[in-house]
């Protein structure tokens, strides 16, 4: 079993760096940082002092506003390379950030893209928690989707029943990190949806609506999981927010 294990990190990706960390400060009370890349200052979203997001724009055209997740590898190069024999694509390939570590950004069968990261300091990064409570993807088929992460990620998966039908359950390690299903929204595209954790899921979508987002799920109870909704910013990057309970 390899040494990664959990999403590290995440990017906001955007037109509009200023309104996008704007809003989401003002949606859901995170807090805005900067730090210095030597040409550029990169801004970045936490809370309680944990930093968990930056905010950057698009690098290609073409591409439409979303969060990024970052999972971390024990070798970037590696697992980039296992990506096409599974039925993915390679969107970017390897490559260095200076200081910070290696990445790649790859989709898999059905587009929904992720990038593959390892830390240039001794260890893995720390999971981006508590603020990002949960990850699942969306997908045309979900479990043509889990098995590419199976291949590519060396991920467990266990298939359990959900209101909304069969939910894939992602292991790494013995540990329940993601969830996967064949998407609810049929106009939704392929994707990784992050689930921030806010105090109130109910206020916090009366927020969004008043900072000119949008609502595409209302807010829902599950035993045992808490009250959440599915909601996007004004550039309409999607992301879920979640009260745990």
């Amino acid at each position: 079993m390899s040494t990664h294990g959990h999403f590290a990190w995440f990017e906001l990706v955007t037109p509009d760096v200023g309104a996008g960390t704007a809003f989401w400060s003002e949606v859901a009370g995170l807090q805005v940082s900067h730090m210095d890349m030597g040409g550029f200052q990169y801004p970045m979203l936490g809370r309680s002092e944990h930093t968990f997001a930056g905010v950057v724009t698009p690098q290609m055209p073409g591409v439409p506003p979303h969060w990024l997740a970052y999972w971390g590898v024990d070798d970037v190069d590696a697992r980039t390379a296992m990506v096409a024999g599974a039925g993915g694509k390679v969107v970017v390939p390897p490559a260095d950030i200076p200081t910070v570590g290696r990445f790649s950004i790859v989709a898999d069968p059905h587009g929904a893209t992720v990038a593959l990261f390892k830390s240039a300091n001794a260890g893995m990064p720390e999971p981006a928690q508590p603020a990002i409570a949960w990850m699942e993807l969306w997908s045309k088929d979900a479990p043509v989707a889990v098995k590419f992460y199976q291949e590519v990620l060396g991920l467990e998966a266990q298939e359990t029943t959900m209101p909304n039908g069969k939910y894939h359950l992602l292991l790494a390690n013995g540990k329940q990190v993601a969830g996967a299903m064949t998407s609810p929204l049929a106009a939704a595209p392929p994707m990784w949806l992050p689930y921030l954790t806010v105090d109130d899921a109910d206020e916090a979508l009366v927020r969004v609506r008043n900072h000119g987002g949008a609502v595409h799920s209302e807010v829902m109870a599950v035993p045992g999981i808490g009250r959440f909704g599915v909601v996007a910013d004004r550039q309409q990057a999607v992301l879920g927010l979640l009260t745990p309970g």
